[in-house]
C-alpha cells in the first residue's frame, strides 16, 4: 500500500490513513494516535482493540475434536461465538476448553442446545510482549523443573510439570489470538512469530510427555540423561537470547552447539528420543530468525 505525502501550510507533511484501518479500529476525528520512528519506518498505532467479529457454528457432529474447534475460534480472534451442540458431553468439553486455555472467553448465555461465548476482556497489544516472554521463561522453567525432578527422583514434581502444560497452552493460545487480530507492534512478521509460538507450545508438549514416561517407569535414567537435559536447557536459553538480541556470533554458536548436542544423544533410547525432538524443534526456529533479522 502506498500513500502520497501532502504538504500543508508550507511546513506540515500529511499522510492519509487507510480507510480499512480507520474503520477497523473506529478512529474518530481529533483522536490521538501513537507515532513511533523506527529506522526508515514511521509506525502509527492505537491502544484501541479491534472488533474481532462474531460467528455462529454448528458443532453437533463433533465429539473428539469439539474442544479443539472451540479453541480454534478463540485463536482466530473472534469476540462472540454462538455454538450449537447436542449432548451434555459436548457441552462439558466446551466448558473444559474455555477454562483451560481461552483467556477471557466465557459463556454468557446458554440454552438447551447452544451456548453464546463472548470475550469479556479486551486484548491489549502490550500484553502480547509480556505473554511471549512468559512463554519463553515457562519452557525454560519446565526444563529446570525436569532436571531437578530427575535428580531428586521426585514423582510429585513430575506431576507438576504435566500440570504446567496447561499454562503453556494458555499463553500460546493468547499469543496466537493477538497475532490473528493483528494487534501487535513486533519487528518480525506476524507469520514468523506465530510459527515460533507454535514451536514453543510443542516443546511444552514434549516435556509433558517426558514427565509422564518417567512417572510410568517410576524414574529410570542415567546421569548422562540428566546432563543432556541440562545442556538442552542452556541451548534453549541461547534461542531466547537470539530472539530478543540477535547477533551473528550467537547465531554461529547456535549451530556449533547443535552439532555437539547431536553427538550426545543416543541413537536408540526408549525414553530419551524426546531429547532429539527437543533439540531439533529449538534448532528449526533459527530459520525464521535468520530470515527476519539478517
Amino acid at each position: 500500500m502506498k500513500r502520497n505525502v501532502i504538504l500543508m501550510g508550507g511546513k506540515t507533511y500529511v499522510l492519509s490513513l487507510p480507510h480499512s484501518w480507520v474503520k477497523k479500529y473506529g478512529i474518530k476525528k481529533g483522536e490521538e494516535l501513537d507515532v513511533e520512528e523506527r529506522g526508515n519506518q514511521v509506525i502509527v498505532s492505537t491502544e484501541r482493540s479491534s472488533d474481532g467479529g462474531e460467528i455462529e457454528v454448528d458443532f453437533s457432529a463433533l465429539n473428539e475434536m469439539i474442544g479443539r474447534a472451540v479453541g480454534g475460534l478463540y485463536k482466530a480472534g473472534y469476540d462472540k461465538v454462538r455454538v450449537k451442540f447436542e449432548t451434555k458431553e459436548q457441552l462439558q468439553k466446551i466448558e473444559e476448553t474455555l477454562h483451560r486455555t481461552c483467556v477471557g472467553f466465557q459463556i454468557t448465555k446458554q440454552d438447551e442446545n447452544y451456548v453464546l461465548i463472548e470475550c469479556l476482556s479486551e486484548v491489549l497489544p502490550d500484553e502480547f510482549d509480556k505473554s511471549l516472554k512468559r512463554l519463553f521463561f515457562s519452557i525454560e522453567s519446565m526444563n529446570q523443573d525436569l532436571v531437578e525432578a530427575m535428580e531428586n527422583k521426585d514423582i510429585e514434581a513430575l506431576k507438576k510439570i504435566i500440570e504446567k502444560d496447561d499454562q503453556i497452552n494458555r499463553l500460546a493460545d493468547f499469543c496466537r489470538r493477538v497475532l490473528n487480530k493483528d494487534e501487535t507492534q513486533i519487528i518480525l512478521s506476524s507469520g514468523s512469530v506465530y510459527y515460533i509460538v507454535e514451536q514453543l507450545e510443542r516443546l511444552g508438549d514434549y516435556y509433558k510427555a517426558i514427565a509422564r514416561r518417567l512417572i510410568d517407569r517410576k524414574i529410570g535414567f542415567t546421569k548422562k540423561d540428566v546432563d543432556l537435559f541440562k545442556a538442552l536447557g542452556e541451548y534453549f536459553i541461547l534461542l531466547r537470547e537470539l530472539y530478543y538480541d540477535f547477533n551473528l556470533e550467537k547465531y554461529e554458536l547456535f549451530g556449533v552447539r547443535r552439532k555437539e548436542l547431536l553427538s550426545m544423544i543416543p541413537e536408540k533410547s526408549d525414553l530419551l528420543w524426546y531429547q532429539g525432538f527437543i533439540l531439533e524443534t529449538v534448532f528449526e526456529m533459527n530459520g525464521i530468525l535468520a530470515t527476519q533479522r539478517l
